[in-house]
């Protein structure tokens, strides 16, 4: 048993950011309560969520 059918499969950061409100919402399911994630990787490819990272360089000093 094997990943025969992925042979040329490669994830990109679309791909992640595409599946990143999927995840959210089995997660929110689950566990019953809003579920909204900051940083998610898939397959070595992280995604981090841009809202807090334009929060963060709004808060960098000059």
């Amino acid at each position: 048993m094997g990943f025969e059918g992925f042979e040329g499969f490669e994830m990109t950061e679309e791909k992640v950011r595409k599946l990143k409100p999927i995840v959210e919402k089995i997660l929110s399911r689950k566990h019953g309560r809003d579920i909204k994630l900051n940083n998610l990787t898939i397959c070595g490819v992280p995604l981090g969520d841009e809202s807090s990272n334009e929060e963060q360089q709004n808060h960098l000093p000059n």
